[in-house]
């Protein structure tokens, strides 16, 4: 038991590799380096040093106005959006047991982007081009969607359980559905959010504020907690039915639940950056190439990966071409459509092979 660490608390216990802790500090000093590095870039480079000092409060140039009015908001909300996604992804990997599944894959996103558009469509003014009630009701509205795709492909999926294949088959086509009524919601809503939506869909941070950062930070670390407390049933979903119900789960009830969450925490990412896409699949196929399987490790890990994705896309998104910016959501997608066709073709060449 050297290379491991261990807690106990009377009934408690907690085990980690050491090999995975130390991964999961390096990713976690790594995401903080990124965040550093998306602050200190833009039209005037600020230093990683000055932006430290400028945080804690000992600076008071104009510098200080602009990492706290502008980039600190936006680097925030895009780390989120990232930690979100990552986390969303794990989770429904686990339960779908399939590496290519992901919040975009399967609909959630999607349908989570039609929640949003609905909000915007029913409670913009066009003569003002304002929302007429608070942003804070956009999760709602995300999560409700994102809720009505979960709950219409796992009935679709039901047929004595749910099997993982009929799962992923039946998402495809929902989030097929999904874009289709997204694109007439655009076409037929209040023409001066027309472009907005556009760029939104394709998932942007750019004029987030405070306001995005509370909504979002208080959103995902709830769902955060939620989802440490259903660990141990993430790592039993990944077993064969019949062993996981001789285990004592219930099976279809947890692998609701976790289902649930993972369009939650979509949900939320969705209503604040838009349709950032592939995250969900990346960050997790990452986790499991750096440690092992196990849940206790995929999650954390999943959940720093997939905020050090979005927000160096993001950097990518606003400095590459400048004075362009961008969406975040073509750089995900312009790493992530090539790492799908990679998994694609990877896991049929091992179903050929008869693994």
């Amino acid at each position: 038991m050297k290379n491991f660490l261990i807690a106990r608390k009377g009934r408690f216990s907690v085990i980690y590799e050491k090999r995975s802790v130390f991964i999961i500090l390096s990713a976690a000093i790594i995401c903080i380096l990124s965040i550093l590095f998306s602050l200190s870039m833009g039209q005037k480079h600020i230093s990683m040093f000055k932006i430290v000092q400028i945080i804690f409060g000992g600076n008071n140039t104009g510098d200080s106005l602009i990492i706290h009015t502008i980039r600190l908001p936006r680097t925030l909300v895009a780390f989120f959006v990232g930690t979100s996604l990552g986390l969303s992804g794990a989770i429904l990997q686990g339960v779908v047991k399939n590496p290519l599944a992901a919040p975009n894959i399967i609909g959630i996103t999607d349908s989570g982007s039609v929640g949003a558009l609905i909000f915007l469509t029913l409670f913009t003014d066009p003569k003002n081009n304002a929302l007429t009630t608070s942003i804070f009701y956009m999760p709602v509205f995300a999560f409700v969607g994102a809720f009505s795709a979960v709950l219409f492909v796992y009935l679709l999926a039901f047929k004595k359980g749910v099997t993982p294949y009929r799962l992923i088959m039946i998402g495809i086509a929902v989030a097929g559905a999904a874009k289709a009524v997204t694109s007439i919601l655009i076409i037929n809503g209040p023409v001066v959010f027309i472009k907005e939506a556009q760029l939104w869909i394709t998932g942007t941070v750019y004029g987030t504020n405070w306001s995005h950062v509370k909504l979002l930070s208080s959103w995902f670390f709830v769902l955060f907690i939620i989802t440490i407390i259903y660990t141990r049933e993430l790592n039993i979903q990944n077993l064969d039915d019949g062993i996981s119900i001789g285990l004592g789960s219930s099976v279809e009830k947890n692998r609701f639940i976790l289902m649930v969450l993972s369009a939650a925490l979509a949900s939320g990412a969705v209503a604040v950056g838009g349709g950032v896409s592939f995250v969900g699949l990346i960050a997790p196929h990452i986790c499991r190439k750096l440690t092992n399987s196990s849940f206790e490790n995929i999650l954390p890990l999943s959940t720093l990966v997939g905020g050090i994705i979005v927000v160096l896309s993001d950097v990518a998104a606003r400095t590459l071409f400048f004075p362009l910016d961008l969406p975040v959501g073509i750089f995900t997608a312009g790493i992530g459509a090539p790492f799908f066709i990679y998994l694609l073709v990877k896991n049929q060449q091992a179903l050929k092979r008869g693994i």
